[in-house]
């Protein structure tokens, strides 16, 4: 695997990502209803934006029929750093990268940026699993989607 800048918890020498660090970059406008009382975007809608570029990435490695029906991602978990408020008007985008690829699942990381800039206003961590919804159970993540990760992230194979 490659080195990896990532904001590691319980440490005081937090490195923080940048947009060289993700391979794959997801546009968001902010909306005006996206606020909260306070004038600043409401912290459930980083879950949204989240999902918004998770969905993105998992679309471009798992196209062109490479799972089926029957299986595919679930969210097992999903945390949040926030490193700054975020106003309307306001453009931003999300990186997303997989850091590993276990048997099942995998660790996602995302950083949100203000469009065009190196500012991080926050930094998420995701568990997703292959899951097979027939069986209700997890599975071993394809090896089509292990193929494409690799490549968009320049992974080395797992030993």
């Amino acid at each position: 695997m490659h080195a990896v800048k990532v904001l590691m918890k319980g440490t005081d020498t937090m490195s923080t990502p940048t947009r060289s660090d993700y391979a794959h970059i997801t546009p968001i406008k902010v909306k005006w209803g996206e606020m909260d009382s306070l004038g600043h975007v409401n912290n459930a809608v980083y879950f949204r934006y989240s999902e918004d570029g998770r969905i993105d990435y998992i679309h471009q490695i798992a196209e062109d029929g490479g799972t089926q029906t029957s299986d595919g991602p679930i969210l097992a978990d999903l945390r949040c750093s926030f490193r700054q408020q975020l106003r309307y008007p306001a453009d931003v985008e999300i990186g997303t990268r997989v850091r590993r690829i276990g048997r099942s699942s995998l660790d996602i990381e995302q950083c949100l940026f203000m469009a065009d800039s190196e500012d991080v206003i926050a930094v998420l961590e995701n568990v997703v699993v292959w899951f097979d919804y027939g069986a209700q159970t997890s599975m071993r993540v394809p090896e089509t989607v292990r193929e494409r990760i690799r490549d968009l992230e320049s992974l080395a194979p797992e030993e």
